[in-house]
């Protein structure tokens, strides 16, 4: 058999190194996007455990003054919430840290700084060197003047993904590096054209080519077993922050049932009167139904979800919702945006226990007689939902985000909002409460319609 003419051969050649060479490309490419999400992940994390002490921060923030500024960035390093803590003025600039300045440099963009102060919370990632940490930016106004807290938290588990991600990175380069150079070998042109290929040197070049391939793959594999197991591991953190942030709350409501119930068990053992002792265990009866309903909403409120994703039509979804619980009340209700088919992709039934909570506390704020609207609409790729109510509005005290165990309902346990808040986050959404005009509540919800991005 004839050999191949060598132009034929180096064409063949260079068509594989090609091939090899874009499968090192993709493989880089998808490293730097799961460092980027990794990287979401951990910031939404911490976000969601300083917002958690929000509160008890701008309490000491409100007196105003370095004593108090002082005091708001030890509690912040007391409670968990940072490892670094900074108070900034509203342009950005440091007023004091403690315990002392974060090893990563970050400054505010002016815009940045303007939302932080109209009371977004912003948190990102940023690394010096092979130290990384979660900065997010909360803002305050404390003894009449705005101010800026900056949490550093450090995230040793990052840093060593990262640090991992760095070599794996360095690999593919080298091995690309590699590439090229191969490809110049192979088209530059000689002086002295032999009439036939060593097949010796062929199979050297295939051996090596087969071996850098292989180790291609393999990194590839490793990267992302590593990546799923750190997200795992972030998962379980994101679990027990919200465990550590409802502990008080539940540990609140358990005392409260649990005095109710040692009140009537004395009763039951003083009473001589069977209708009395009837009458007491019928009541400890009943606080032990509520602290089970308690226990129940809080592990429901912790667990984590899985979605099993599906398109479905998000306006057949709200009339359900709204038939089922506006039965048997006085309330009116009105539609608009759903006259044709909205297809949104997600969890259909987790989604219905958000909306179900939204609607019945809608329908509870409008009272007898009240009336509540449901409209919904799609553009840019996202879904929106709003439910608003004709009732008295938010409270005075009413946090600016959705906390567990606040709640202006009488028996009410305050986990209902939150719940549908930690579906809707599963889905890529958001949830806000704005006041209406003249009066009542509006609850914003918006959801991409493609479902939620891995």
């Amino acid at each position: 058999m004839a050999e191949p003419p060598r132009a034929s051969l180096r064409l063949g050649v260079v068509l594989a190194l090609a091939v090899v060479a874009l499968f090192e490309v993709l493989s880089l490419l998808q490293g730097v996007r799961s460092a980027r999400r990794l990287q979401a992940r951990v910031a939404q994390a911490v976000q969601q455990q300083a917002e958690s002490a929000r509160p008890r921060l701008a309490a000491a923030l409100e007196r105003g003054g370095p004593a108090s500024w002082n005091e708001a960035a030890t509690l912040a390093v007391r409670l968990g919430v940072a490892t670094e803590a900074e108070v900034l003025d509203a342009q950005g600039g440091v007023i004091l840290s403690r315990p002392s300045r974060p090893p990563v440099v970050h400054e505010l963009r002016p815009e940045q700084a303007e939302r932080v102060v109209a009371g977004q919370t912003l948190s990102i990632v940023r690394q010096a060197g092979p130290v990384a940490r979660a900065l997010t930016y909360l803002g305050f106004t404390g003894g009449g003047r705005t101010l800026i807290l900056r949490l550093a938290m450090a995230v040793p588990d990052l840093e060593d993904e990262m640090r991992e991600k760095r070599q794996i990175l360095l690999g593919h380069g080298a091995a690309l590096g590699a590439l090229v150079m191969a490809a110049v070998l192979v088209l530059m042109p000689r002086r002295r054209r032999p009439t036939v290929a060593s097949p010796a040197a062929l199979n050297a070049y295939e051996e090596a080519m087969g071996l850098l391939r292989d180790r291609g793959q393999e990194m590839s594999a490793r990267h992302e077993a590593e990546r799923r197991q750190m997200e795992d591991a972030i998962h379980e953190k994101e679990a027990m922050a919200r465990a550590g942030e409802l502990t008080a709350g539940i540990v609140h409501e358990v005392r409260n049932g649990l005095g109710t119930i040692v009140g009537y068990a004395r009763l039951l053992e003083r009473t001589e009167n069977a209708a009395d002792a009837a009458e007491s265990a019928r009541s400890i009866r009943d606080e032990c139904v509520t602290l089970e309903t308690v226990v129940r909403r809080f592990n429901d409120f912790i667990r984590r979800e899985r979605l099993n994703l599906s398109d479905f039509d998000i306006g057949r979804l709200l009339s359900r919702v709204v038939d089922r619980e506006l039965r048997g009340r006085a309330v009116s209700v009105v539609f608009r945006g759903l006259d044709e088919p909205l297809s949104v992709r997600g969890d259909e039934e987790l989604l219905e226990r958000a909306f179900e909570n939204l609607v019945r506390n809608a329908a509870d704020a409008a009272g007898k007689g009240g009336r509540i609207e449901v409209e919904a609409s799609a553009e840019n790729g996202e879904l929106e939902v709003r439910i608003d109510d004709d009732g008295p509005g938010l409270s005075p005290d009413h946090p600016a985000e959705v906390q567990p165990f606040f709640t202006t309902k009488a028996g009410g346990l305050g986990l209902g909002l939150p719940l549908a808040r930690k579906i809707l986050l599963l889905h890529g959404g958001a949830l806000a409460l704005e006041d209406r005009t003249p009066r009542g509540v509006s609850a914003r919800v918006v959801l991409p319609l493609g479902g939620p991005v891995d």
